[in-house]
């Protein structure tokens, strides 16, 4: 099936057009011949509409074209909350795009066409911001020369912070009111985010070195990699040891094994909330023994895995 989205334009209508959306008391449901889910959305003033397409599923092969024309004043912030990474294309460039990579979070800015297969029966979960240029006039002073908004693609990790805030802002649609604060204070963290990012780079970080962080960190974010040392993380940077451990922080907040810790950890827990048992979480991270995963979950989460589960 093939889908095209027109950035400029209302992307509810549009998804209608295409899933044929039943309107319930908390959301649309599409035809579940196309996609087995639901959709949440919301309007807030200044032209910003927020969508999450929960867990789901299609069940057709999906060819979507996302466009957004030279001259657009609009934005779409895509985030991929989900285990599954989906590739996309801009022209003959692939572009990896998954909550457990660095590339969490994709802004489509003007001039951009992307491509995106979406094979069936795979589990997908997304977030999207859309919003016209005069919300970013309205509330922010420069923003698009500080965080070069008007770039056609800019690639962002879904740290920490923005993912607790954003998860915030999506358990709040229930409440308009509230979650259009909540989702103003996660655009105002992720606008300065990459305005900082952009400046590190103007402010000496060379863009090599940043590429290579951003590989280990591909490394680091996936769940179920192999332990991997800090010699040979630092020889994977192209780095020496003290220049990694230095620059990994500075970009990413938090030591190399504090981030692979994060990783795993919230892995587990969501493992857990699906049902699966401790031994079995423990057995796929690679602990030696249930107890010590048991140990590390509670250091991490505040409670062993039996209470986060109940």
């Amino acid at each position: 099936m093939d889908i095209t989205l027109d950035i400029t334009k209302n992307l509810k209508d549009q998804f209608d057009n295409y899933l044929d959306l039943n309107e319930t008391a908390t959301g649309f449901i599409p035809n579940p011949d196309i996609i087995e889910g639901q959709m949440r959305y919301l309007e807030f003033p200044g032209e910003v509409a927020l969508y999450h397409f929960q867990k789901s599923q299609f069940r057709v092969p999906i060819n979507m074209i996302s466009r957004n024309p030279v001259d657009s004043e609009w934005y779409l912030i895509h985030i991929n909350l989900s285990m599954v990474k989906q590739e996309k294309f801009v022209g003959d460039k692939k572009i990896e795009f998954q909550k457990y990579l660095p590339i969490g979070i994709l802004v489509y800015g003007p001039e951009l066409e992307i491509a995106t297969p979406i094979p069936p029966n795979v589990d997908s979960e997304l977030a999207s911001f859309h919003f016209h240029r005069s919300f970013l006039l309205s509330y922010f002073e420069n923003i698009e020369e500080e965080a070069q908004l008007r770039r056609s693609l800019i690639y962002e990790d879904l740290d920490e912070n923005l993912e607790r805030k954003l998860l915030d802002t999506l358990g709040a649609m229930d409440n308009k009111l509230e979650c259009h604060g909540k989702a103003l204070d996660f655009l105002n963290s992720f606008f300065a985010k990459i305005a900082n990012h952009d400046k590190a780079r103007l402010d000496g970080l060379h863009p090599d070195d940043i590429s290579n962080l951003f590989k280990v960190a591909t490394h680091l974010r996936n769940p179920l990699a192999v332990a991997t040392g800090l010699d040979e993380l630092a020889a994977m940077a192209n780095m020496g040891m003290s220049k990694f451990k230095a620059l990994f922080k500075q970009i990413f907040g938090k030591a190399p094994g504090e981030y692979r810790n994060k990783i795993r950890m919230e892995y587990a827990e969501k493992e857990i909330n699906s049902g699966r048992t401790a031994s079995e979480i423990s057995h796929e991270l690679g602990f030696s023994h249930p107890s010590n995963f048991s140990a590390a979950f509670k250091k991490y989460h505040g409670q062993l895995p039996s209470a986060a589960g109940n």
